[in-house]
């Protein structure tokens, strides 16, 4: 990236011939996954860099695709240990073509395998059997990917005094969550719809693209708070996890284990919890006082 002042005014790539080309631009928007395009070009002018928030959660997950199974009574599975016991979890999604995508998600050291039998094998060691009957008796479509994530990292941008005018880190650029909840591609596409609206209304000012970074990490602070609260607390609770915990973390997590406690046997509770953990609805949902009181019911010590 090309500056001028302070404002970006031009980018600088290799094309598919491998030369080098500069194109003159307004607006560049960085989605390249961890930022560091954006952290190389604030060091280049000598800005200061974002404050980063880290979680090491050094986790390592595989996955495959298999088909010839029909489940009986499920459209999907998830399966998480409970908040500080880490160990292993499991997804099984349902994907094109009358397949199933399926995730094993090993923490800190555990390492789930690639070959078929082995990845099996550690499918047992879920703490429910559904996942492991559905693969026993499955057909492997591809190869076993696995892939390693050591750490979650928020980068709070909107922290910072000044900003290169025509720039906008997005997405994992912001903030890299732990993968193994799903909500990295729900936030940037809140982001993209966020920054739509901001560009409308700041469209009729006589310089539109003045303030916007600052509001737009004003904005996207507030919508990154509760994927990120939501998986920091169990991610967290194991005590292999670096990073530092809130003063008021020990009741944080009690709630957090009598809600996914009372959301086990009740669906409606389930369905509530899901709707904020994939975003569709907000994180004060769960501050419901019947919900809170029944939590207590469950979990005593909770809000004491």
């Amino acid at each position: 990236m090309a500056s001028t002042n302070g404002t970006i005014s031009a980018i600088r790539f290799e094309n598919g011939n491998g030369q080098s080309e500069t194109l003159a631009t307004d607006l560049v928007v960085d989605a390249s996954g961890h930022g560091g395009f954006t952290n190389d070009f604030l060091r280049s002018v000598h800005q200061p860099r974002p404050k980063e928030t880290t979680i090491g959660v050094d986790i390592v997950y595989a996955t495959t695709v298999f088909t010839d199974y029909e489940p009986v009574d499920w459209k999907a599975v998830m399966t998480f240990n409970p908040p500080g016991q880490g160990g292993v979890a499991g997804i099984i999604l349902p994907i094109e073509g009358n397949r199933w995508i399926v995730t094993l998600v090993g923490h800190h050291g555990t390492r789930p395998p690639t070959d078929w039998t082995g990845f099996i094998a550690y499918a047992q060691q879920l703490r429910t059997p559904t996942i492991y009957k559905a693969l026993k008796h499955a057909k492997q479509c591809v190869e076993i990917a696995r892939f390693g994530f050591p750490a979650s990292v928020r980068r709070h941008f909107d922290q910072l005094e000044e900003f290169p005018r025509g720039l906008l880190p997005f997405g994992d650029a912001i903030c890299r969550f732990n993968p193994t909840y799903g909500q990295g591609m729900s936030v940037a596409a809140l982001e993209a719809y966020q920054l739509r609206g901001l560009l409308e209304r700041h469209a009729g000012e006589p310089d539109p693209l003045a303030g916007l970074a600052t509001d737009f990490f004003t904005e996207s602070a507030l919508l990154v708070d509760t994927p990120w609260i939501l998986a920091a607390s169990p991610d967290l609770a194991d005590p292999r996890t670096t990073g530092q915990r809130p003063e008021n973390f020990e009741q944080t997590l009690a709630f957090s284990e009598g809600l996914f406690q009372l959301a086990a046997p009740d669906p409606a509770v389930h369905k509530l919890l899901f709707e904020v953990l994939q975003l569709l609805k907000p994180r004060s949902a769960l501050n419901d006082p019947d919900l809170v009181e029944r939590v207590k019911a469950v979990r005593p010590g909770v809000g004491t």
